[in-house]
């Protein structure tokens, strides 16, 4: 239990110590900034997300713009050779000449076919090859029956055996209806995305009308062909354009930005993985908290540097205090120190004075009044003999040495101010008339003014005692005074005489018996006991004293 308390104690102490306050402070002020760079963080990362967002939302939109340029281009060359002379009269052999000088610098094809879908020229085959027939898209079909330019969702090709992306718009041969098509492969619509430099993170994907995907940043050969992810279709069904939550093709989940083309309807969207979005808010926690602890390291640095002072200067007033506990001078401050602690400094040092100056007045109102007590006793021993002196016996004679005892305790109380004496010299003060025959011994303890009065007529009526009736009464006979403080902080005594008489128990006890135990007892509230032995007598005294007690001054 007395451990658990020390423990306690320990650490209630270091907690209400200057340098754990000043750490806590420190702390406690980079709390609040630490919640504010959270905030402020929290919102940074708010827009920087939004402007990613944005960003990634005009990106969607140049991109599709381009992709219309290029759907653009494909449409103006349709329009211009379906304005072909050659073509129109039916010279399919000088058409597929012009057509291939048109298409020689682009990456195309040109592509005529009549109503049944039979394919009459293909410049991706010598001219007179066998083509094949193929089945319009619907796009196309309506190209073919209204007369405008259209352009396809993706296919396949049957002749280039790849994806592509066709342009067609309605031509009359010699007054026949024909379909006039330029083919593109649909990898070529990768270049619209590394002209407009997308990040090497971010995905763009353009897709059909029926949502496939036509051309892609990332793995294009591989996600051709295949359908947008259902999480895709489903924010494509809820606006044309937006940013919203979706999943990549290979399972990356992503932030995506798309638009629709009025034009072709075609959707061009953007993708970031949201990891990567992620990376910069922690990223910039960790900046954060780096920032935090060194803050903290430095703060935190900083306190134990100022609380070292600061403990130095309260070590300084600690010691002062002592100091004036041991009734020794306190120096004015010297040097820099808080002002605080400067005038604190300042009053300890007045107050020793103060206290050095009360002091030597008190000792000399002390070897005064000793001096009257002195002569006090004289004269009252002076009565006494006149009194007593033609009775037979030995009253006088006790009372004189009981005043003796009594004058030597005052002596021994006046060497230090009336604040202690210490039990070993009362024993010595009490027993000296014995010499050598007493033995001593014990630990220094400190009396206040009352108890030692107590003892010192306590042991003189002992060493009486035994000098009359006692050990001490015998040439060989001796005594031994031992005395300990217990665990309890209580104070025993114990008087133990060997080599006198034989002891027999008294009948009743006589008065120096009564003044012993009403002198422990009433006087010290302890205990007595004696113990007439045949050897000889053995008394023991038990004082609760304790340190308290030991040290406080009741006069």
């Amino acid at each position: 239990m007395e451990l658990l308390d020390r423990v306690g104690r320990q650490a209630r102490g270091s907690v209400n110590s200057v340098r754990v306050r000043l750490v806590l402070l420190t702390i406690s002020l980079l709390v609040p900034a630490l919640l504010s760079m959270g905030f402020l963080l929290a919102g940074a990362d708010r827009q920087s997300r939004a402007q990613t967002y944005q960003q990634m939302l005009t990106t969607a939109r140049a991109l599709s713009g381009t992709v219309d340029q290029q759907t653009a281009v494909g449409i103006a060359v349709v329009e211009t050779l379906a304005s072909d002379q050659a073509l129109q009269s039916g010279d399919l052999k000088e058409f597929d000449t012009r057509a291939r000088r048109v298409t020689a610098q682009r990456a195309g094809w040109v592509v005529v076919t009549d109503v049944a879908g039979q394919q009459v020229v293909n410049t991706l085959r010598p001219y007179g090859s066998p083509l094949p027939i193929v089945q319009r898209p619907q796009q196309l079909t309506r190209a073919l029956m209204v007369g405008e330019s259209r352009v396809s969702d993706l296919r396949v090709g049957r002749v280039a055996k790849k994806p592509v992306i066709t342009v067609g718009a309605r031509v009359d041969i010699k007054g026949q209806p024909h379909l006039l098509a330029y083919v593109v492969e649909a990898a070529s619509f990768t270049s619209v995305f590394r002209q407009q430099r997308v990040p090497d993170h971010w995905i763009a994907t353009l897709l059909d009308n029926d949502l496939k995907v036509i051309a892609r940043s990332s793995d294009n050969a591989i996600w051709t062909g295949h359908a947008a992810t259902p999480d895709m279709a489903k924010n494509l069904r809820q606006a044309r354009e937006g940013v919203g939550k979706s999943t990549s093709l290979n399972g990356v989940p992503t932030m995506v930005a798309y638009t629709r083309s009025p034009q072709t309807g075609w959707t061009l969207m953007v993708a970031v993985p949201r990891a990567q979005l992620n990376r910069t808010a922690i990223w910039s926690v960790v900046v954060a908290t780096s920032v935090f602890g060194v803050l903290l390291a430095f703060g935190v640095g900083m306190a134990l540097f100022v609380s070292g002072g600061i403990n130095r200067q309260v070590g300084g007033l600690v010691a002062a205090a002592r100091a004036i506990g041991e009734g020794q001078a306190v120096l004015e401050p010297v040097g820099r120190s808080l002002e605080e602690v400067a005038d604190i400094h300042a009053a300890l040092a007045a107050a020793s004075r103060e206290l050095k100056a009360r002091e030597e007045r008190q000792a000399v109102m002390i070897n005064e009044l000793n001096h009257r007590v002195k002569n006090t006793l004289a004269t009252v021993q002076a009565l006494a003999r006149q009194t007593f002196g033609k009775l037979e016996g030995a009253p006088v004679e006790a009372f004189t040495e009981r005043l003796i005892a009594l004058s030597g305790a005052h002596d021994l109380l006046t060497r230090t101010g009336w604040r202690q004496a210490d039990l070993g010299e009362l024993m010595q003060v009490c027993t000296q008339a014995h010499g050598d025959r007493v033995e001593r011994e014990g630990p220094p303890v400190p009396l206040n003014p009352h108890t030692a009065v107590a003892l010192s007529m306590v042991f003189h009526e002992l060493a009486t005692n035994s000098a009359k009736y006692g050990a001490l009464s015998a040439p060989a006979g001796k005594v031994r005074i031992d005395w300990r403080m217990d665990p309890d902080e209580a104070l025993v005594i114990t008087w133990i005489e060997t080599g006198g008489p034989p002891v027999t128990p008294p009948s009743k006890p006589g008065f120096g018996t009564r003044l012993i135990d009403s002198s422990i007892r009433r006087e010290l509230k302890g205990e007595p006991l004696f113990e007439f032995r045949a050897e000889g007598l053995v008394f023991r005294a038990t004082l609760p004293l304790s340190a308290s007690v030991r040290w406080s001054n009741p006069f």
